[in-house]
């Protein structure tokens, strides 16, 4: 009873991760395991033993945990990733159409300033050039007129295409031959 009492006094004063196995034990248990029978050697040969089977199993607890806990990160962070890329990717899809409406948009600019000073198309049945007040029927349905006098005669074609073009704030015709003269809209 007394070594009991030692015993327990003994608890008290060590923490429980140095605590021996055997010390844990009830004076009943130790009696039914037969540990009453062992030398003191051999009693420190099974509290090594049961301290290292601890040791072993928190190891593999803790690689358990540390594999799970690994793969559960990973999972986590490759979602992070992915949607980092994808706000990335997002950002950068964002500008390309940006810039491609920007570059559309001045285009089309373009072509309406363009449509505004150049107009291509053909002149509606026989074309042989002008002869001073010619008036150019367009296949487009425009109708222009010679603005300045002049002559100037080409090989008659039929329907030939021409070009109108604003040059200094007035028109002219270009036709295939060469050959321009000032016109103005009159239809």
């Amino acid at each position: 009873m007394l070594a009991a009492g030692l015993s327990l006094a003994a608890l008290g004063a060590v923490s429980p991760a140095q605590e021996q196995f055997i010390d844990r034990l009830s004076p009943e248990q130790r009696q039914a395991a037969g540990l009453n029978q062992l030398t003191p050697e051999q009693l420190a040969a099974l509290n090594a033993y049961v301290q290292q089977d601890r040791q072993q199993r928190d190891r593999l607890v803790r690689e358990k945990t540390r594999a799970e806990l690994h793969e559960e990160v990973k999972t986590q962070v490759k979602a992070e990733v992915k949607a980092e890329i994808k706000a990335e990717v997002a950002v950068e899809v964002k500008a390309e159409v940006k810039a491609q409406a920007k570059a559309e948009a001045r285009q089309e600019q373009q072509q309406a300033r363009e449509a505004e000073t150049r107009i291509l198309t053909r002149i509606a049945g026989p074309y042989s050039g002008w002869d001073g007040a010619t008036k150019f029927a367009l296949e487009n349905g425009q109708v222009w007129k010679q603005a300045e006098p002049g002559v100037f005669y080409s090989k008659p074609t039929d329907s030939p295409a021409v070009l109108i073009e604003k040059v200094y704030g007035s028109w002219r015709l270009y036709d295939q031959n060469g050959g321009w003269v000032r016109v103005v809209r009159i239809k």
